[in-house]
């Protein structure tokens, strides 16, 4: 049994304090529940109030920077190995290197989604 606490919380509260994006901040919930051994009877429910801060305009360009040096690094590791690289060994990598200005809590797990998408291709094939 896994249950999330505070402080690893707070990463997704950072991310609604950014976006207000509901779906993603429970995806990476999930993810990171999944990651870490949660298999079966996952519930979640996530409750905003109207009294939720706002996005912080500030918070939304420290998140497009952080997204900048990811994006660079993995087409850097990507180049580097002439596409011959597996997922698993750019994340082991950015893991081992100190990124600034990772979300409290979640670091580079609250990112692995935006490591997935498609806004650099990271398929070895």
């Amino acid at each position: 049994m896994f249950i999330q606490g505070n402080i690893t919380l707070k990463t997704f509260r950072t991310s609604l304090v950014v976006f207000q994006n509901y779906l993603m901040c429970t995806q990476f919930i999930t993810f990171l529940c999944n990651d870490q051994g949660s298999r079966d009877n996952m519930s979640m429910v996530l409750v905003t109030f109207p009294a939720c801060p706002p996005p912080v305009e500030d918070a939304g360009v420290k998140e497009a920077a952080l997204e900048e040096v990811l994006k660079n690094r993995v087409t850097e590791l990507v180049n580097e190995a002439d596409g011959k690289i597996e997922l698993p060994h750019i994340l082991q990598t950015l893991t081992d290197e100190n990124i600034p200005d990772l979300p409290p809590g979640g670091g580079l797990y609250a990112k692995y989604v935006y490591i997935l998408t498609d806004n650099f291709n990271t398929d070895a094939e």
